[in-house]
């Protein structure tokens, strides 16, 4: 028997150090396409300065004030940045690959000539017409200072003075290898012995490893691997056409590991990453201390079951110390992270702000706009960082609370409008009129499953445009209840069917290279999945590669208002046209309130969104200065900020309730942080807050922070609400303009005219109008394609030139 379970053990043993090998290979194929990444973008920004000297030199040709080889050379020596890279330019016209350098001859000082007739470096282009993505040559020696380097191409016509005519030229880069190899310095820790090599479609190197004896790596494959030719030539084709690994032997007959992928910017260039097996393999000292231990064990435990219970709960109370240090130590990091990130925020996102309510200049205001969407932007990730912790330590709870239906969808339609506008997407919305207006749920959470996935269908959709649907049914179980069916359809890229479930796996991005240049964490559908699942539903996805996919899932809600929300876009247009500037919601020039905080643009910040309430402010830029002035002046609310050096805010808040006889024992102190962890809230309040506001500081939220505390007699509410002049259009109006600029100020002006759609191209709108009918089409007439549409239907002018009652006028006299 005890055989038998010995045989088992050594068994899993071996299965789990396999398991783990393979997980390892995996992850150093992963470690190559990260490798290939920033070596693509590496050598892309190289290409872009020499097609820059070559652009400028090419320019001044064409526009009948050619450079002389000298003057080219003069200026790429002022513009060139780094001592280490060098220009060369020289003659292709008459094969002598003659010119000059930017640098001088290491071994004679004064001499400034190249040759490029002995070095063969070119034998892959056609040096008369360059034209690729990336013109990279294979690793030489620079001629002039001995340094192995590699060089970046592009034409140019150059003046001969001479003999008086325009030449053609060859501009080259010239980069040390040791600046790409630098590239790589992250690699160094996990992967020590990792060699990079970067060869050509025959095997010819541009970078060599080290450990690669031979000068062609096919080379040197076929001298350690013997195999047939058949076996060779399906390696051979393997390495051009896949991104994959596999297991060699080097010169010294040792198990490696070889990870290859092409070169996305070169055509017929790969990258190959080589590392001993044996610094991949798994230490498998763990599984045999487990198998020497179990044995023993089993022996003991035939004998003395009493010890061996003992030696195993030590273990497991050593194992709880070291998974609790490991969880304090990530609660520190997310700590950390908050809190650094989060403070540079609130200045700039505060300031920011600012801009919005004082500048009226259109131009200004379209900038500050876009910063307080990438600063949304960026708290959304950190948030979805925060909450996948949260969901992790099992510490993520729904807060139930009646919520108004339309409120959450007009938040909804907001976040994608803009979105889908600047992409020249469509935004359909369907939304049943029966459902009811006030329910019970978590809105915050809801919010945030919706917003993730309408993000990520705007995110993956070029073309075309995404259709939100939501209806609702009464619950057959609860008469109070009602059932939610929220779908989200878009005409994006759509997902393989083997990539679904991978989908809502934390930090899983499908197609990641495909798609690098779309932003995020890859953890917004496993939240958003994670929050159903709490709620008791889940996502469902229906997809089809290359045409699109659809989301759904459904969600019971409690029923508070039966009251139906009516036509929903009537309302939200509506909703839209009462929008107004920032308004303060109150005034209060008797109240003092103290403001303490060691940053002084955070204090810069909260005085200015503060500014309209006509407060009485006063600061401190420590906890000292604010005892000081607690002690002296009276305050009907305090913030005071935790993190400060010297007496931080919790204690500082513990010296201040430990006073007596001062004229604040009373006064509320509200917490400002950028820590916004999971039970941070619970600390604060034991430390002696009455609550706390996180930054970035919402305006919204202080304001109403405030009113909650401060005595309603020192409050002037503003009830004003001024309604901007409307205009009554066709419902349905489709804008065609390639102008980004144009499409928002069309959109604002008719904003309660009807459905808005626009689009930037004439295949967009075709497709748009493929299902949807339009009342009137108003299209730039510089696109010229009047003909593709119906002409009783179609305006066409010069619309960026006008302003809105012109544009209002055409419509009118137009109809």
């Amino acid at each position: 028997m005890v055989g038998l379970i010995l045989f088992i053990i050594v068994k899993y043993a071996n299965d789990r150090a396999l398991e783990s090998n393979r997980a390892l290979v995996a992850s150093f194929e992963k470690m190559t396409i990260t490798t290939e990444q920033i070596i693509d973008n590496y050598l892309e920004d190289e290409q872009h300065l020499c097609d820059i000297w070559s652009n400028y030199i090419n320019n001044l040709a064409d526009a009948g004030n050619p450079m002389t080889m000298e003057e080219a050379v003069s200026y790429i020596r002022k513009v060139k940045i780094s001592s280490e890279i060098s220009g060369h330019l020289i003659y292709i016209d008459d094969g002598s690959l003659l010119g000059l350098s930017t640098s001088p001859s290491t071994t004679n000082s004064n001499n400034y000539q190249v040759d490029y007739s002995h070095i063969s470096i070119f034998d892959n282009f056609d040096i008369k017409n360059v034209d690729g993505k990336v013109n990279l040559t294979r690793a030489y020696t620079n001629p002039l200072n001995g340094v192995q380097s590699i060089a970046f191409l592009n034409n140019v016509k150059i003046l001969d003075e001479e003999k008086g005519v325009i030449r053609d030229g060859l501009i080259i880069r010239v980069v040390p290898v040791r600046r790409l190899e630098q590239k790589l310095i992250f690699l160094k820790g996990e992967y020590e012995k990792v060699e990079i090599s970067i060869i050509d479609w025959d095997g010819n190197y541009m970078i060599h490893g080290k450990s690669l004896k031979n000068s062609n790596f096919y080379e040197y494959f076929k001298s350690y691997n013997p195999m047939s030719n058949k076996e060779f030539n399906k390696v051979v084709e393997s390495i051009h056409t896949d991104i994959a690994s596999m297991h060699i032997r080097n010169s010294k007959s040792e198990d490696c590991v070889i990870a290859y992928t092409p070169l996305t910017s070169l055509d017929s260039w790969y990258l190959i990453a080589y590392i001993p097996a044996k610094e991949l393999t798994d230490n498998r000292s763990v599984d045999w201390l487990l198998l020497g231990m179990t044995s023993v064990g089993l022996m003991i435990l035939l004998h003395f079951n009493l010890l061996v219970l003992r030696a195993f709960n030590r273990k497991l109370e050593v194992a709880a110390i070291a998974a609790n240090q490991a969880n304090e130590a990530k609660s520190q990091f997310l700590s950390t992270m908050s809190h650094d990130i989060r403070t540079p925020m609130n200045a700039i996102i505060g300031m920011n702000e600012m801009i919005l309510r004082n500048s009226h200049d259109e131009e200004i205001l379209t900038y500050a706009n876009n910063i307080k969407m990438a600063g949304t932007t960026l708290l959304a990730i950190i948030k979805d960082i925060l909450d996948f912790s949260k969901i992790e330590a099992g510490k993520m709870e729904l807060v139930l609370e009646s919520y108004n239906f339309v409120s959450l969808l007009n938040d909804l339609v907001n976040m994608v409008t803009c979105k889908a506008e600047e992409k020249g997407l469509f935004f359909e919305l369907n939304v049943d009129r029966n459902i009811p207006r006030v329910l019970i749920g978590d809105e915050i959470r809801i919010k945030q499953i919706i917003t993730n996935i309408l993000s990520n269908a705007v995110k993956y959709t070029k073309e075309g445009g995404i259709t939100f649907t939501i209806t609702s049914t009464k619950s057959d179980k609860r008469q109070d209840e009602v059932i939610l069916h929220v779908e989200i359809k878009d005409t994006g890229v759509g997902i393989k069917k083997e990539d679904l479930d991978k989908l809502f796996i934390a930090f899983e991005r499908i197609e990641e290279k495909k798609n690098r240049d779309v932003e995020g964490t890859g953890l917004g559908m496993a939240i958003a999945q994670s929050f159903l699942n709490i709620m008791g539903s889940k996502i469902y996805v229906e997809s089809e590669y290359g045409v699109g996919s659809v989301f759904s899932f459904e969600l019971r809600q409690t029923v508070v208002d039966w009251e139906a929300i009516g036509e929903y876009d009537e309302a939200f247009k509506q909703f839209r046209s009462e929008q107004k500037a920032y308004k303060a919601k109150f005034e209060a020039p008797e109240a003092k309130i103290l403001i303490v905080d060691d940053t002084e643009i955070n204090l810069k910040v909260l005085i200015s969104l503060l500014r309209e309430t006509k407060i009485q402010i006063d600061t401190a830029d420590s906890g000292d200065a604010c005892i000081s002035k607690i002690k002296t002046n009276h305050y009907d609310i305090i913030f005071l900020d935790h993190m400060m050096p010297g007496k931080d805010g919790i204690e500082t808040i513990k010296e201040m309730r430990a006073l007596k006889d001062t004229a604040n024992e009373n006064t509320p102190v509200i917490c400002l942080t950028a820590n916004a962890i999971s039970g941070m809230r619970e600390k604060y309040i034991e430390a002696g807050f009455d609550d706390y506001l996180t930054k970035p500081i919402d305006t919204v939220k202080l304001e109403n922070m405030i009113l909650n505390y401060l005595s309603t007699d020192l409050v002037v509410l503003n009830n004003e609400d001024k309604r901007t002049e409307s205009f009554t259009a066709p419902q349905n109006i489709l804008v065609i303009n390639k102008d980004l600029s144009v499409l928002r100020k069309i959109k604002e002006w008719l904003e309660d005219a009807g459905n808005i759609v626009l689009v930037k191209s004439e295949e967009q709108a075709i497709k748009y109008l493929e299902n949807h009918e339009v009342s009137l089409i108003l299209v730039d007439k510089e696109m010229r394609i009047e003909e593709s549409f119906d002409d009783v239907k179609l305006l066409s002018r010069d619309f960026k030139e006008m302003d809105r009652d012109e544009l209002i006028d055409l419509i009118k006299e137009f109809l």
